[in-house]
């Protein structure tokens, strides 16, 4: 056997079944791509040059963003329910894309995870922050969050990531079929001014948290512009 396809036996393909319910062949190429390649001694998953996490969390960086004024909070609430009664002349939907169309062309389909966390009497599990089960386990994948965190406690707690069919959208999956439906749902986005799509369900794309954080950056400064431009209009 040869060293590529070794390495695609034991790192690839056992992990993409298990994560997608697919064989590898039946997925676009990007999702191999996702795999870093070493020739190095880096132990990094990313290779970019700054790498960090928010201080206290990413619980404690949404409630910041989440506690203006402005922004009002209404939880178990259908989208549909809701978007007549609330006046704004323009949308941001980062729910899925398909949903808001009524699923006219048919529903994306998405794989979920379902988590197991379990706290241990002890001071660490495991060695480094998360570990792959490529071929063993139903998990993917088991996550100790203090090597991430820096904390120090005499307990610890970990996550084991069991992927299923069911529960909430978390991954799109990338195949061509799926590609051509959200293109057409894209199509009718791409007619609505007003409305912006964005995030994994909005654009039916799979993206890591910096690069969610790069696209909503980037479209408010894209609606900022807009209404500097119509705000220019109304003055003449």
């Amino acid at each position: 056997m040869s060293l590529e396809k070794e390495l695609y036996e034991k790192f690839f393909r056992g992990y993409t079944r298990k994560q997608w319910d697919l064989d590898p062949s039946e997925l676009d190429a990007s999702v191999t791509a996702r795999v870093p390649t070493r020739t190095n001694s880096d132990d990094l998953y990313f290779t970019d040059t700054f790498q960090a996490m928010p201080k206290n969390g990413y619980t404690e960086m949404f409630r910041k963003m989440l506690s203006h004024p402005n922004i009002h909070i209404m939880l178990n609430t259908n989208f549909r329910d809701v978007v007549n009664l609330i006046p704004h002349k323009k949308l941001i939907y980062t729910g899925p894309i398909d949903g808001y169309f009524d699923f006219r062309f048919g529903k994306l389909p998405y794989r979920s995870i379902d988590f197991k966390f379990e706290t241990l009497d002890q001071d660490k599990y495991q060695a480094t922050g998360t570990v792959n089960y490529p071929t063993s386990n139903l998990y993917t994948r088991i996550t100790e969050f203090k090597h991430l965190t820096g904390q120090v406690h005499h307990k610890t707690t970990v996550v084991y990531e069991y992927p299923t069919g069911e529960g909430d959208p978390y991954y799109p999956i990338p195949r061509k079929e799926n590609q051509e439906i959200y293109n057409r749902y894209k199509k009718l986005a791409d007619e609505m001014p007003d409305v912006y799509f964005t995030g994994r369900l909005g654009t039916y794309k799979y993206y890591n948290m910096d690069q969610v954080v790069a696209q909503s950056l980037a479209l408010f400064r894209k609606i900022l512009k807009e209404s500097e431009h119509e705000v220019q209009i109304q003055a003449v």
